[in-house]
């Protein structure tokens, strides 16, 4: 018959003994946040250098510093790609102005064969890839970048669907062609509100106006350019 150990038996005893009391693990405690406290005011003293914790003025200036000098390559950078995707664009939007009317009237001479079309489709292509890998900037540059991408993406559609009105037949034919329109107009007008957007921060940053907008109809909704000469307000941004 196996005997049963005491409750009272030494082990026990020994656990108990080895415990901290409540007030002493309590103590252990709050001392060591006390320690790691101090060691926090002792670092922070020795960065500022005085009993302050301001942060560095010099500091602040350089970071801003470094932050404007980006902000104003990244406008710099994106002035360029947009204006080298409005160079090849105009021709295109252009031309489907003339397959297209925007006032709806009947086109005049003769559509544009396929070999046309489909180097309408490179063009816009190849002006998307100036929107490709860009940097994030700031929100003004961010809203310009997205909206004048996402106005070649538009426009490339317009061209699919002129592309496939010409394949179609009857009422198929004249929906596409319809639609091909209402997507022309569309790009032109996001278009308009980047590129106005894309002024906006190219005068902010120092670079002055810049005018890159796309033919539009009247009525179309698109916006336009203001007064200013292109160039207009540049200058030092770091002095506006």
């Amino acid at each position: 018959m196996s005997a049963k150990k005491d409750r009272s038996s030494p082990d026990t005893h020994r656990e108990a003994a080895e415990a901290p009391s409540p007030k002493l693990t309590w103590g252990l405690t709050a001392g060591s946040v006390l320690v790691v406290a101090a060691l926090v005011a002792v670092l922070v003293l020795s960065f500022t250098g005085d009993d302050r914790t301001a942060p560095d003025p010099a500091r602040v200036a350089e970071l801003q510093a470094s932050a404007q000098e980006r902000d104003r390559a990244q406008v710099d950078q994106l002035v360029e790609r947009a204006g080298a995707a409005h160079e090849v664009l105009v021709p295109v939007v252009e031309s489907l102005d003339a397959a297209v009317p925007p006032d709806g009237s009947t086109p005049v001479g003769d559509a544009p064969d396929d070999g046309e079309i489909d180097s309408w489709l490179t063009t816009v292509h190849d002006a998307a890839g100036h929107f490709e890998d860009a940097p994030s900037g700031n929100t003004g540059h961010n809203v310009a970048y997205a909206g004048l991408s996402n106005a070649v993406d538009l426009l490339g559609s317009a061209v699919v669907a002129y592309s496939n009105a010409e394949r179609a037949q009857d009422a198929q034919q004249a929906e596409l062609l319809e639609l091909a329109g209402d997507l022309r107009t569309q790009a032109v007008r996001g278009w308009s509100v980047a590129a106005t957007q894309l002024d906006m921060v190219s005068v902010e940053s120092g670079h002055g106006h810049v005018h890159l907008y796309l033919p539009a109809a009247p009525g179309s909704g698109a916006l336009g350019p203001d007064g200013a000469q292109p160039g207009e307000g540049g200058g030092d941004s770091g002095d506006r």
